[in-house]
């Protein structure tokens, strides 16, 4: 008769890949089968992934003996979820009884999908090595070991005051200390999103929710780095660090450490060996994938300037492309894309003046900036081109920011053209006609001899002379105010959908000038045009655009900058109509003012304002302009008119802006006894006028333009027209003039 007795359990032991694994009769479960295929080939260890709660030194001897046989390579112990920590005391009995060094992790082991296992600082103490008849020995938290790991990357330390230096997978986070609740999300973030890279040592910087990460305190860490994980560090902004108002993080690191260091373009995830990088919000979630990757700074030397930043690393923004050197790809006829920080830049083949400039603008977690020179031939078509080109999450954040080059003298005089081909220009030829009508209008010129009101005196008594008024107090001046926002029922722009003009509201009053206005217009329409025929809405838009330009309604933008209600604002909205069709500038523009008492006071700096009216510009200076004050202006969607204007008493350099167009003051400098005054100014976008009213904005867009509009005042004294003088130059956006000086300009 058999005797009984109970059934020792069977562990068994089997390859997946370039890992053992040792499992009881129930099988390997799922999580044990992930971890041992995603374990990378050691030619130094032998990993063996243990799947057997419970399971003892002899087991696992048995289990690996049977497959290995001779092999004396060292085993590496990785215990799956299932089975639970593995304790010294075993991995010493396994060490002593194989004969060789068992490593196993002494705590919890995070395992990514890329073949990492690290042992989190505030949950393990790290790899432990047994040898046979030795003591325990720490070996670090990473598995595989990054070429950079080291001392300075193991365990959690302080730098400064308030530095704190947590070892992460990909390296080390800089942070200081906070609530735990956001610790432990960026953490979360950093160890589950962050590339781990074995040849690149990724120092991120500050978090979310926690205090200011001070620069300084970073130095003292950076002191403390050996120089060959120097060379390998890539820094990673990823929360708050205090900088001067004139510097990025780059190179405020740079001249901080003084030496080059390099700064991640975004967070890279993904595969170690070719990671995406994406730019981070504010929030610290995912934003667009860039195209600078890796970007260098060196320190500034002295007082120089800062260099500009190169790319160390960058993807190509499409296929097709032809690299012609680091970060710039030749694009088409004689133009490039070049991948700068903040995005691409498409520019000649020469390079302007200004790259530097635009190289050392950070990018904005918003938007994807595609720059372009707005004087480059064609370059509407290529932006376009180049958008329609990119991936569709960056197309769909992308936006075209026009750089101008150094502007050039323009010629004064323009010869009246007119192209009506297409819809940007639907008003015809009006020279001849608009001339006619302004010498038919004009009010004749008394004669010599005509007599001359006398001036009605009160006579004295007996004397007969006459007795003088008597002198009235003197009245303090009226005092500039910021224009009232009208109703919205007194608003001319935007229009409403659907909108068609009214032709009597143009057509009151100026009959004479607007039917001939219009027989020519349509004339002209139906020769250029033949088969397209024009809306009786389009062609009374267009009129009444022909005639604002012609001065025949002055009052108009007086009214509209009082928010008065009345037949004017139905006139204007067809003015608007009309304007918007034309080609839109996207450069400098510019008038003479004499601000009245009180304008300083209502142009800070950052102060946004709005213009009720149309707002009348000069791309050309004017030498009949006559005031203290040179107003610069950065346009984005104002109007420009020289192919309606007339030749000989219109204005061929001029640019309009709709009503309701915000404007951000840039920079305000006052008139002195030897120098004129100066105010800077940009127009703002319809997205950049937020619930601060667009106060905020991006500094380094205010700053690039404010550089431009610089250069614009030094080097405008060259080119200037000779134009009659007009009522509609001279305006201060969004001021209102007092009531006395209404009529002076």
């Amino acid at each position: 008769m058999p005797r009984l007795g109970r059934r020792k359990s069977r562990v068994a032991c089997v390859r997946i890949g370039a890992s053992l694994v040792v499992h009881g009769p129930e099988g390997i479960t799922a999580q044990a089968r992930e971890l041992a295929s995603s374990m990378p080939a050691d030619p130094e260890h032998a990993v063996v992934v243990v799947d057997r709660p419970g399971a003892d030194a002899h087991s696992i001897a048995n289990a690996v003996g049977a497959v290995f046989g001779e092999e004396l390579r060292p085993l590496r112990l990785i215990p799956s979820t299932d089975a639970g920590p593995i304790t010294l005391a075993t991995a010493q009995k396994l060490a002593d009884r194989i004969d060789r060094t068992v490593i196993y992790p002494d705590g919890v082991v995070l395992a990514s999908v890329s073949g990492l296992c690290f042992l989190p600082p505030f949950e393990a103490n790290g790899w432990v090595g047994c040898g046979p008849d030795r003591e325990p020995v720490r070996l670090g938290r990473r598995y595989p070991s990054p070429e950079w790991d080291g001392p300075v990357t193991t365990d959690p330390q302080r730098a400064g005051r308030a530095l704190v230096v947590e070892p992460l997978p990909a390296g080390v986070w800089l942070r200081s200390d906070g609530p735990q609740r956001w610790l432990d999300a960026d953490r979360a973030r950093l160890t589950r999103w962050l590339s781990v890279r074995p040849r690149e040592f990724t120092a991120v910087l500050g978090g979310h929710g926690l205090p200011p990460l001070a620069l300084d305190d970073v130095v003292r860490w950076w002191a403390s780095v050996p120089p060959e994980t120097r060379a390998r560090t890539r820094f990673l902004s990823f929360g708050n660090v205090p900088l001067p108002s004139d510097t990025t993080l780059g190179q405020a690191l740079a001249d901080a450490v003084g030496e080059e260091i390099v700064l991640y373009g975004g967070l890279p995830v993904g595969s170690p060996a070719a990671p995406e990088f994406f730019t981070l919000r504010e929030d610290g979630s995912h934003s667009f994938r860039t195209f600078a990757e890796q970007i260098t700074f060196s320190p500034r030397r002295g007082s120089a300037k800062a260099a500009a930043p190169q790319i160390r690393q960058g993807r190509l923004p499409f296929k097709g492309l032809i690299e012609v050197g680091p970060g710039v790809y030749r694009y088409e006829e004689d133009s490039v894309v070049e991948v700068v920080q903040a995005g691409l830049w498409l520019r000649t083949t020469r390079e302007p003046e200004r790259a530097a400039e635009i190289r050392m603008m950070p990018y904005d977690p918003g938007a994807f900036l595609v720059f372009f020179d707005p004087a480059m031939a064609g370059h509407d078509a290529l932006v376009a081109k180049l958008l329609d080109r990119l991936d569709g999450p960056v197309r769909a954040g992308a936006k075209p920011f026009p750089v101008p080059s150094a502007p050039e003298p323009r010629r004064t005089e323009l010869p009246f053209t007119a192209d009506l081909t297409t819809p940007l220009t639907p008003l015809p030829r009006l020279s001849r006609l608009l001339r006619r009508h302004l010498e038919e209008s004009k009010v004749p010129r008394p004669e010599a001899d005509t007599e001359v009101p006398y001036l009605a005196v009160e006579l004295s008594g007996g004397e007969g002379e006459p007795a003088l008024p008597e002198p009235r107090p003197e009245t303090e001046p009226e005092r500039a105010a910021v224009q009232p926002t009208p109703r919205p029922e007194s608003r001319v722009w935007p229009l409403d959908p659907g909108f068609v003009a009214d032709r009597e509201s143009v057509r009151s009053g100026r009959e004479s000038a607007f039917d001939a206005l219009s027989a020519q217009i349509a004339e002209t329409w139906r020769r250029f045009s033949p088969n397209r025929p024009m809306s009786d809405s389009g062609l009374t838009e267009a009129v009444a655009a022909g005639l604002y330009l012609a001065g025949d309604d002055p009052d108009l933008d007086a009214c509209l900058r009082a928010g008065a209600e009345g037949p004017h604002v139905d006139f204007g909205r067809c003015v608007a109509a009309g304007l918007q069709k034309l080609p839109v500038h996207r450069n400098v523009a510019a008038t003479v003012v004499d601000p009245a008492p009180g304008s300083w006071e209502l142009l800070g700096d950052g102060m946004v304002l709005r213009e009720w009216g149309f707002l009348n510009l000069l791309t050309v200076p004017d030498d009949a302009e006559k005031g203290s004050t040179d107003l610069i202006v950065w346009s984005g969607t104002g109007r420009l008119t020289a192919l309606i204007e007339p030749k000989e008493e219109g204005l061929p350099n001029r640019v309009v802006f709709l009503p309701g167009t915000a404007f951000k003051v840039l920079e305000v400098i006052e008139p002195g006894e030897k120098e004129r005054g100066r105010i800077l100014m940009r127009e703002l976008m319809a997205s950049e006028v937020g619930a601060d009213g667009g106060k905020a904005g991006s500094q380094a867009r205010d700053e690039l333009i404010r550089t431009s509009l610089r250069r614009f005042t030094g080097r405008s004294g060259g080119a200037r027209s000779s134009r009659r003088r007009t009522t509609r130059l001279g305006r201060i956006p969004g001021i209102a003039d007092p009531a006395d000086r209404k009529n002076e300009l």
